[in-house]
């Protein structure tokens, strides 16, 4: 059944895949170009954040727009919005004008993966879906991780590079406009309070809200704090891509082992891996080699996190709860994540590369001590409440994170019954 679901759908794949190349080139180019063009540290954090913004508004207008328009023709106006977004910047040097065209591009992205996610969830059934999807994580990382090397194609400060991100975006639309892909209904969940989601998982809320402000605060301004440490658009390049690549090989693996122990135990170890090579990288004499291992570990470590702060809160939560708290979640991704480019070029402003290690360090290390906490003052959650792992992307999508709630709710189900008692 998943081979025929992947012959149906390839052309979604080869679409989304085209297209993330693209938005993965955009966000390092935009902000090394801002860079370049003089604006200062603050300004770009400012022109950054306009991203997770929009992120945010397409996860609640982009499925009206697709109920009003259809799947297809609301795939191609996004997918055009996005495409024209980036020309925008290469025409108009403005820090306004940029702030606007990155809001644009976040709407438009999170268009493109709600009705890439709503056709996906539509033609995978239980048996397959969690494969279906372990594949659209694996094509969106792939695709993130290879745009990062296209910024060696040609010199940041001509047009090409811009032109190039345009034409991907284009041309993300003909996989998806040529075959015949019959577009399915978007189902909408009452949201689960965002108190009533702390109640029951405290560790699961901090977890996603913290990585959430870090994870923001890398991929908007990590292209920034190459350039400030000396690194070439190569080198820059490579930076970013092996963030990416590490961090999502290692979803997998730590993803396992939280299946098999408390899960707060690997997130308070991958916490501690993050400040630990932050402590580490403002004692040491840094070179390119240590700016290298320093992105493999911390990508490996800080990426997952959103995965196993989601997976820890389905712990806890009843089966009827779970497709609520899914909208939830995602709006609490999406409004700290607006905090990370803001936090990070202050606190580049303010305390130069060091600043970059800080905030991460902070972030990390005020988790591992609410997740330590929570660990000796609150008891793990029994085996058979304990849901499977999903990986998910850096910033989810509103359909993903409902497939991810159904996924969770199966497999609580297939262990037993659920313990009606909640934890904090």
């Amino acid at each position: 059944m998943s081979g025929n679901v992947l012959r149906l759908c390839w052309p979604l794949f080869l679409g989304i895949f085209i297209l993330t190349l693209g938005n993965g080139l955009q966000g390092t180019l935009s902000g090394w170009r801002a860079d370049a063009e003089g604006f200062s540290i603050a300004t770009i954090g400012w022109i950054m954040v306009g991203y997770p913004i929009g992120i945010l508004i397409g996860a609640y207008i982009a499925p009206q727009i697709v109920k009003q328009s259809g799947h297809i023709r609301a795939y191609a106006v996004f997918a055009t919005i996005a495409s024209t977004a980036i020309l925008i910047q290469i025409v108009f040097i403005d820090s306004s004008v940029w702030f606007f065209t990155r809001i644009m591009s976040g709407i438009c992205i999170a268009g493109v993966n709600i009705i890439v996610e709503s056709w996906l969830n539509a033609k995978a059934d239980n048996a397959n879906r969690g494969k279906v999807f372990s594949i659209f994580m694996a094509v969106i990382f792939l695709g993130l991780s290879l745009g990062q090397g296209l910024l060696m194609l040609d010199d940041p400060m001509g047009y090409s590079l811009f032109i190039l991100t345009s034409v991907l975006l284009s041309i993300s639309l003909i996989p998806v406009l040529i075959p015949s892909i019959d577009a399915p209904e978007i189902e909408h969940n009452e949201p689960l309070g965002i108190a009533t989601l702390y109640r029951v998982s405290t560790s699961g809320v901090f977890t996603i809200a913290l990585s959430a402000v870090a994870v923001s605060a890398f991929f908007s301004m990590g292209a920034v704090f190459a350039v400030k440490a000396g690194l070439s658009v190569t080198e820059t390049a490579i930076f970013m891509s092996v963030f990416i690549a590490f961090g999502a090989l290692a979803q997998w693996p730590l993803g396992w082992i939280s299946d098999k122990v408390d899960r707060r135990w690997v997130i308070f170890y991958s916490a501690c891996v993050v400040t630990v090579v932050c402590i580490v990288m403002n004692v040491i004499e840094t070179s390119y080699t240590s700016y290298l291992f320093m992105s493999a570990f911390i990508g490996s470590s800080m990426l997952p996190l959103y995965s196993l702060g989601v997976a820890h809160a389905n712990d806890r939560l009843d089966p009827k709860q779970m497709m609520g708290a899914s909208s939830t979640i995602n709006m609490l991704f999406g409004v700290f994540a607006m905090f990370g480019p803001l936090a990070m070029a202050y606190s580049l402003e303010l305390f130069n590369l060091s600043g970059f290690y800080a905030l991460i360090g902070v972030m990390h290390l005020l988790l591992a001590v609410v997740i330590l906490k929570m660990i000796f003052t609150k008891e793990a959650a029994d085996e058979e409440d304990q849901t499977q792992f999903q990986v998910m992307p850096h910033r989810p999508g509103a359909v993903l994170m409902e497939v991810i709630a159904e996924e969770a709710m199966e497999s609580q189900l297939e262990s037993g019954d659920v313990d009606d008692s909640i934890e904090k």
